[in-house]
């Protein structure tokens, strides 16, 4: 539910969350997709049927006999990344995927416990981003490179006409635009192929120029911090990774936003590692980065927020529908186990 109606359509996924064990479970294969579709995003003249596609990105590693290996040790903060060495798409090393020269939408998630990917195409055409992981954008992005970090999701929509009898490749950068610090240090190399056929057929489909609007809220949030969030390393004998001062405890809640409320909170990487920040139980709107207004990729809906060393940001969320406690964590798995997650508690209004 969503403010008391169906929730928006929606690229989702789902992992097993078992405390200290959520980054070696994922990796063996407990995790999954799905699609939620809405009226509103149906009546768009956007790629349907078969030709939109879902796209699950992970890094796994595998022994001689082509078995999962197991590279969970006692690797402690803040060298506890866990990095696959083959890159599959759908489970698959490598695929190709038939297409023919019209628009398609791509709808990519990444999966990996650790590991990011800059994508691009190989013939350098443009991507149209859409939407996120939390569904549709006020409007299209025409963007070259898209980063991804894990947990996080982007639709886009491709154009293959043009291309007839071409083979385009998916491919990802080893580095991107912003800063290349350990944790978002991106894959380089081919992740997947689009085989063009030469068949011609008609294309009806397009790109509406504005897409889904934001709702009310996020134009009345305040942009002062109702609670603060301070990411940091620490420990004698055995280091964890802290949010303000703590490891995680599952007996501790660190705020209580009140249900129908609206709060903004600041998130703050004091270490010297990027995180991949995921915010439970509702969509975030990104109010500012840095204290600047965010890239145009950022302004709308999120739940899942990239961090750099020594970064801040400001979101915004409406706390609506469901009381209970939820969770704030690094989406790097690994960090997730070592530490990097919180709590809050939605409360009833009336307490």
């Amino acid at each position: 539910m969503e403010d008391g109606h169906p929730e928006r359509a929606a690229f989702q996924w789902y992992h097993d969350h078992r405390l200290d064990r959520t980054a070696p479970h994922s990796w063996k294969g407990l995790a999954g997709m799905w699609i939620v579709d809405d009226g509103f995003d149906e009546a768009l003249p956007l790629p349907r049927g078969d030709r939109d596609l879902p796209l699950m990105i992970a890094d796994r590693s595998f022994d001689r006999d082509n078995q999962l290996t197991d590279p969970f040790t006692n690797r402690r903060p803040p060298d506890d990344g866990i990095l696959g060495e083959c890159v599959l798409v759908n489970g698959a090393y490598m695929p190709h995927h038939a297409v023919t020269p019209r628009r398609y939408r791509l709808r990519i998630l990444n999966v990996s416990s650790f590991r990011s990917y800059n994508l691009h195409l190989s013939n350098g055409a443009q991507m149209v981003q859409i939407a996120t992981e939390s569904g549709l954008m006020p409007k299209p992005i025409r963007r070259r490179e898209i980063l991804l970090g894990p947990a996080e999701r982007v639709e886009a929509i491709v154009d293959f006409a043009g291309h007839a009898g071409e083979t385009v490749e998916l491919r990802s950068t080893k580095r991107h635009a912003g800063r290349n610090p350990a944790g978002a240090r991106t894959y380089g190399g081919a992740l997947m192929q689009f085989r063009v056929s030469g068949e011609r057929r008609p294309d009806h489909t397009r790109v509406p120029r504005h897409l889904r609007p934001l709702p009310d809220w996020t134009r009345k949030a305040r942009r002062e911090p109702d609670h603060r969030w301070a990411i940091t390393i620490g420990g004698f004998f055995k280091t964890t990774w802290r949010i303000n001062g703590r490891t995680f405890n599952p007996a501790y809640v660190e705020a209580k936003p009140r249900l129908g409320s609206v709060e903004t909170w600041e998130l703050v990487n004091k270490t010297n590692v990027a995180h991949v920040m995921h915010l439970h139980h509702t969509d975030w709107y990104l109010l500012e980065r840095n204290g600047h207004k965010p890239p145009p990729w950022e302004d709308c809906l999120k739940e899942t927020f990239f961090l750099f060393p020594n970064e801040k940001i400001l979101v915004a969320g409406r706390f609506s529908d469901y009381p209970g406690k939820f969770v704030v964590h690094c989406h790097m798995l690994d960090h997730e186990d070592h530490g990097l997650m919180s709590q809050f508690q939605v409360i009833s209004a009336d307490l």
